[in-house]
């Protein structure tokens, strides 16, 4: 199979051709492994630490062997964790019936398949738009439901990702390592803190009833 290069880190082809965008995927499964400690029993939770660490494996693949399969590694997982979080958001946390969880989800799967189609600007950032906006609007939602504001402060971290992601190019020739690195780590703290504030949410529910 042929190598996808699309990362300024891109140093040569084979295993050790993007050593900093591979090795910061380990942030990702220390992100799951906490979630995975913290959930105990409950099996949504589970679902989503699991995830979590098929992110970091799935995109430790692609970063180390850049080929058209491990890529599909790379973008299944990230796309199954967006659909999983917000369906069980919406049902479990803001109690959306059925109906109203699926046209949600409808939306967002036709607004992803839209957004893929931009894969030139800015590094093909403008594909995780409909992501940014999600959050926005989660944060906004959890902050008036009195929670805590950390769902407003993943959104915050995700859009700094995307302009790290956004300028990894850009940069190569002043930055030769690139930003993609960068785009890993607040990702990963990014994703922690959403795993964190459905977990209380749902607790909170359950003290409620």
């Amino acid at each position: 199979m042929s190598a996808v290069s699309v990362y300024c880190e891109r140093l040569a082809p084979g295993l050790l051709g993007e050593p900093l965008n591979t090795l910061t995927n380990l942030a990702f499964l220390c992100a799951a492994f906490h979630g995975w400690r913290q959930a105990g029993k409950h099996h949504d939770q589970r679902l989503l630490a699991a995830l979590l660490g098929a992110i970091g494996v799935g995109s430790a693949l692609f970063h180390a062997f850049a080929t058209p399969l491990t890529q599909l590694f790379d973008v299944i997982p990230i796309a199954l964790f967006q659909l999983c979080y917000l369906g069980l958001y919406l049902r479990r946390v803001t109690r959306c019936t059925p109906a109203a969880c699926a046209a949600c989800l409808l939306l967002y799967v036709v607004m992803l398949t839209i957004a893929s189609q931009w894969s030139a600007p800015l590094n093909g950032s403008l594909a995780y738009s409909p992501a940014a906006v999600a959050l926005l609007l989660l944060g906004i939602v959890h902050w008036r439901m009195r929670a805590r504001a950390d769902v407003l402060g993943a959104a915050l971290l995700f859009l700094l990702s995307l302009a790290a992601r956004s300028v990894d190019l850009m940069l190569c020739p002043h930055w030769p390592p690139g930003t993609h690195f960068i785009w890993h780590l607040l990702n990963a703290a990014m994703l922690s803190l959403l795993l964190a504030a459905y977990r209380r949410a749902c607790n909170r529910q359950t003290l409620n009833r």
